[in-house]
């Protein structure tokens, strides 16, 4: 079972910073976060599409130039960072990068091919895995990317998950707990699908049969 960072080591440092992610790697696999784009195109790492509760400032990331954002502080010393800040760390790792599209509530037109070009940039492409709850982005990516490795993101698993994850040719389903035992984690274990799990921060939540990958923010609770 492999063990992801989720948005970096964020049970002791910042989520989505360049230091939670650092902290994480003598201990995982491999490292979740998200990105959205500023105003001006910029890929920036950050979970909400607001600033407001994870900085010190207010708005939304989408109306926010780069330089704006940067002036942002998180915990009184960390500024968001740029995708490709984060590409750059994990190039010197042999760590997996789990990038979450978040394209939930706007869909920053063009950011499926911003974020291949920066992957393909720093020649990660097999080790950047894309997964987005949203279906049209996972659409888009797979025709961006015909060789990006995708995972569908869901809850519990709608009826039709694993039938989308296989006509975009995805490699795994991102879910909760609870999608272990469904109708959908059923269907899914007659094909080559994996499952990897969110998010997991005590041993005794883990499921009670072998999953490929979980995330968790408690990343030395869960040492290779």
């Amino acid at each position: 079972m492999l063990i992801y960072a989720h948005r970096g080591y964020s049970a002791n440092y910042p989520e989505n910073t360049l230091s939670a992610f650092e902290a994480a790697l003598p201990y995982v696999d491999g490292i979740e976060l998200d990105v959205q784009v500023s105003k001006d195109g910029r890929l920036v790492v950050i979970h909400d599409e607001t600033v407001d509760r994870t900085t010190n400032g207010t708005g939304w990331v989408k109306d926010m130039t780069l330089q704006e954002l940067r002036q942002l502080k998180i915990d009184g010393y960390e500024r968001i960072p740029t995708l490709e800040e984060v590409l750059g760390l994990i190039e010197r790792s042999n760590v997996t990068l789990n990038i979450e599209l978040k394209t939930d509530q706007y869909a920053y037109p063009g950011i499926e091919r911003l974020v291949w070009l920066a992957v393909d940039e720093f020649e990660l492409g097999d080790r950047v895995v894309f997964s987005s709850f949203n279906r049209e982005t996972l659409i888009r990516m797979r025709d961006v990317a015909p060789v990006a490795r995708l995972a569908v993101l869901t809850l519990t698993g709608e009826s039709d998950t694993v039938s989308f994850a296989e006509t975009i040719r995805a490699e795994a389903i991102h879910a909760q707990p609870a999608f272990i035992g469904s109708a959908a984690w059923e269907q899914m274990r007659r094909t080559t699908l994996e499952t990897r799990l969110y998010t997991i921060n005590d041993v005794k939540d883990l499921p009670p049969i072998a999953v490929s990958a979980i995330m968790t923010d408690e990343v030395e609770r869960f040492t290779k």
